[in-house]
């Protein structure tokens, strides 16, 4: 029988479903019980855990990395109670924890609106009204926390081998359904298949017990698994440490051997000292960054940057705050703002510079009205193209310069985006949030 992860909306019907299906299989049903089983095993408390895994991560998290870490706990626990039998899972982002392991139906359940709203409506008493603000609420939470934490769309049908409408299935039939889809060889659980899914139990248990309970630096401790067998490698930190990690690494519950040797060649390979970066080693890649052509209007800039995260180098996402602009044969063109966009709304912030300069005067006294942004004006202004409010590029480097230059340009041209260009053609982009982090970090580390 299969192992089955149901994602759905708030109050879609997703635990009515799991419990047929637990039913039909003859399998285990849970959801929340990983969070108390994760809680319990690494020694977090059930409240804290259960908000560093359902809200989104906030600036303190990206140098804290709580919720990293909380992940990591829950993914441990979860990869636990598969271990041990065929399970329906109708709890936390399932089908992103175990997206690497074989065998796994991972389900997407939507239901009509009218349902939903029903729903809360028996379960809280709310009105019409509340119950439709609550559902909005939730939706955008989930999908602003998976997008954030994952950098994925959570409604992105590639996540899932099935995605079943309820607005004219009975959950009956769905369930139905999906049984006859765990009948196929490709779910069926084999021995090879098993030990896959162990080693992915021990190589999390190990990864969160490091995260949790170790007090070793984030990352410093590479683990993989293989057939039971635990190798540890690491930079720096390992190479100094590494007695400490190998007994504590050993002092781990279901850890029976460690590979002495992979541990070696890992102290060998971390001895020499890296040679500064290049721009290319720091870049995002250009089709990883939004951008826009330039005949889009303003108002479809402003619908791009809304709706961008951008992954960092470190597996971390933020809301990009520029837009770049290519033109017809894809080169750079210019780069927009969020400035640059709300002074697109605004006639008199948006003349040309050389008219600016002659009305200086004039201009330095114009009023600002906030109502103006919202005015059937700024409405038509949104449909300029946003070629008409672009600034133009400074500050390029090319792909083998160093990070040493990159940080000089941002600091000479006051700019927090660096284009990185390659014979004419733009090949990505350094931002100053990837150079600040890292800084941040080791000065945040050594001053303790």
């Amino acid at each position: 029988m299969p192992i089955i992860t149901i994602s759905r909306g708030c109050l879609s019907g997703g635990e009515l479903l799991a419990e047929h299906l637990g039913a039909k299989l003859g399998a285990k049903v849970f959801s929340r019980e990983v969070i108390v089983a994760a809680a319990k095993k690494f020694g977090v408390s059930e409240a804290e855990l259960a908000e560093g895994v359902e809200s989104p991560p906030g600036l303190w998290d990206r140098f804290t990395k709580h919720k990293e870490r909380y992940l990591l706990a829950v993914q441990a626990a979860l990869a636990g109670m598969i271990e041990e039998g065929d399970c329906v899972y109708h709890g936390h982002a399932g089908q992103l924890l175990l997206k690497e392991l074989p065998c796994i139906i991972k389900l997407r359940l939507i239901a009509p609106l009218e349902y939903r709203v029903k729903s809360a409506v028996v379960e809280f008493g709310y009105t019409r009204e509340e119950a439709l603000s609550y559902l909005e609420q939730m939706d955008y939470k989930r999908e602003r926390w998976v997008r954030q934490l994952y950098g994925v769309e959570w409604a992105d049908p590639a996540l899932y081998d099935m995605v079943i409408n309820l607005e004219h299935m009975a959950i009956e039939a769905a369930a139905d359904l999906v049984v006859a889809l765990g009948k196929r060889e490709e779910y069926r659980r084999t021995p090879e298949r098993d030990r896959t899914i162990r080693d992915f139990a021990l190589r999390t248990r190990v990864r969160a017990a490091l995260a949790l309970q170790s007090g070793f630096p984030d990352g410093a401790v590479e683990i993989v698994a293989q057939d039971g067998v635990i190798a540890v490698s690491g930079g720096p930190f390992f190479e100094k440490n590494r007695h400490a990690v190998v007994e504590f690494v050993r002092s781990i519950p279901g850890v029976k051997e460690i590979a002495g040797e992979s541990v070696k060649d890992a102290g060998k390979a971390s001895a020499a000292a890296p040679a500064e970066k290049t721009a290319s080693d720091i870049m995002l890649p250009l089709r990883n960054y939004p951008s826009v052509r330039e005949g889009t209007t303003i108002r479809e800039a402003f619908g791009a940057l809304s709706s961008s995260s951008v992954k960092l180098k470190d597996g971390h996402l933020m809301t990009p705050r520029y837009v770049l602009v290519v033109d017809e044969d894809g080169r750079l063109a210019g780069i927009i703002g969020r400035r640059d966009l709300l002074r697109g709304l605004l006639p008199h912030f948006s003349m040309p510079e050389r008219v600016a300069d002659q009305y200086q005067n004039l201009a330095s006294h114009l009023d600002f009205n906030w109502v103006s942004l919202f005015s059937r004006s700024s409405v038509a202004h949104s449909k300029e193209p946003v070629k008409t409010i672009a600034s133009p590029i400074v500050g390029a480097v090319r792909p083998d310069d160093s990070v040493s230059v990159v940080v000089s340009n941002m600091i000479r041209y006051k700019i927090d985006l660096v284009p990185v260009v390659d014979k004419e053609r733009a090949v990505g982009v350094v931002l100053m949030t990837e150079v600040f982090d890292s800084v941040a970090e080791f000065v945040l580390e050594q001053g303790r």
